[in-house]
């Protein structure tokens, strides 16, 4: 899995970013990806680097919260 797509949708106090992640360029020719639209509070300047790590700093909150909802054991 690559991250292979940022998009900033507008910024004020917080930032839109749309996010593709998968294992090729498109959701159509992938076997597995996520796409998500995150929204990331702006700290001053930001270069697109920092907007990156910190949408998928925020995923990855989100995604361990979800998880950590999950019922112990097996499906």
């Amino acid at each position: 899995m690559k991250l292979h797509h940022v998009e900033l949708q507008g910024a004020c106090k917080a930032m839109r970013v749309h996010i593709f992640i998968g294992d090729s360029q498109t959701a159509e020719s992938s076997r597995q990806w996520l796409e998500c639209n995150v929204e990331v509070p702006v700290k001053g300047v930001m270069d697109i680097e920092a907007v990156q790590k910190a949408a998928l700093v925020q995923l990855r909150d989100v995604l361990e919260a979800e998880i950590a909802t999950l019922p112990r054991g097996g499906i």
